[in-house]
């Protein structure tokens, strides 16, 4: 790593990061390729694309725009000034691995070739097995007035929804329909609005300004004898997705709910392409009973399976 420059902050005197570079090269092997594709490919986290994004953006590197139909989807593409930067580095990092491989015979630069190789797979190995392992050890729930504490940190509060939070939280719920990743709701409007989030135990998480960044309600998933099973649906303002918010508003709600005397917990069609949130539910000790095949359409005309989600309010979240 030392010897090839990697602890150096620029590639010479082009100016270029080692990161801003495999994003370049990523940008010209793929046509408008979203945020999140990008980190995908990348292989790095939401906060962390996004930064290394603003830097190439604020560079004049890369490009960044809208879809048409929903301005909260963001496309990125190669600039002008991108591209040359890129063909400017070629030559330099041509040169650099040819002078190297020339010192060598041809058995050895084939052996170069292959432990490059091989190094990589193994690399990939390990980072694939060590989220396997991550995935499958429990999350801690905190008790709620650590999970609070930590809200404050971030600058959010977590208080009962009042009436002059309804437009911030509708504006959420549009961002969430409207994206058709989440709910399974086609219809944005008010009145569907209120019909689905207006429970008796609405909750709602403000920043620091004060504005509405999400919120969730707690309700009976049944009724009669089986109404000590509860429901509950979580909404984050886009912005503020990526932070560990929705974390937080699921671990308070397991909370709030047992407190409001619910046994257990139950999500009726959770999304098999939300992978985030089942996820999150299975380290939060949600299990999937129940599969739903073909149960909701996708935007594409597809359609997805949906899981049934348990989970006990009981007096351990360890």
């Amino acid at each position: 790593m030392r010897e090839l420059g990697l602890l150096n902050d620029a590639y010479f005197e082009i100016g270029v990061t080692l990161a801003e570079r495999h994003l370049l090269i990523e940008l010209n092997t793929c046509q408008a390729p979203t945020m999140g594709e990008i980190a995908e490919r990348l292989l790095l986290d939401k906060s962390t694309i996004s930064r290394l994004v603003a830097k190439a953006v604020k560079k004049g590197y890369v490009t960044c725009f809208s879809d048409a139909h929903d301005k909260r989807k963001k496309f990125l593409s190669l600039s002008e000034r991108g591209k040359s930067v890129l063909e400017a580095f070629e030559p330099i990092a041509f040169t650099q691995t040819r002078e190297a491989l020339l010192m060598l015979s041809q058995g050895q630069v084939e052996t170069v070739y292959r432990g490059v190789s091989l190094y990589a797979e193994g690399l990939k190995r390990a980072r694939l097995q060590d989220r396997q392992k991550a995935d499958a050890l429990p999350a801690k729930v905190e008790s709620l007035p650590e999970i609070t504490e930590q809200l404050l940190s971030h600058g959010y509060l977590l208080e009962v929804f009042d009436s002059k939070d309804e437009t911030g939280l509708y504006e959420i719920f549009q961002e969430v329909v409207s994206s058709g990743s989440q709910f399974i709701i086609e219809n944005a409007s008010l009145e569907e609005f209120r019909k689905q989030f207006f429970t008796d135990h609405l909750y709602v998480c403000r920043s620091s300004s004060g504005d509405v960044v999400g919120g969730f309600y707690i309700k009976p998933n049944y009724s009669g004898r089986a109404s000590h099973i509860a429901n509950a649906a979580y909404m984050v303002r886009t912005s503020h997705r990526g932070k560990g918010l929705g974390a937080l508003l699921v671990k308070a709600s397991l909370h709030l709910a047992k407190g409001l005397g619910f046994e257990a917990m139950q999500f009726n069609m959770v999304l098999s392409e939300n992978r985030i949130a089942l996820r999150l539910y299975k380290k939060l000790g949600f299990t999937i009973v129940g599969t739903i095949p073909d149960a909701v359409r996708t935007l594409d005309g597809g359609h997805q399976e949906g899981y049934i989600m348990y989970r006990k309010l009981g007096e351990s979240y360890e």
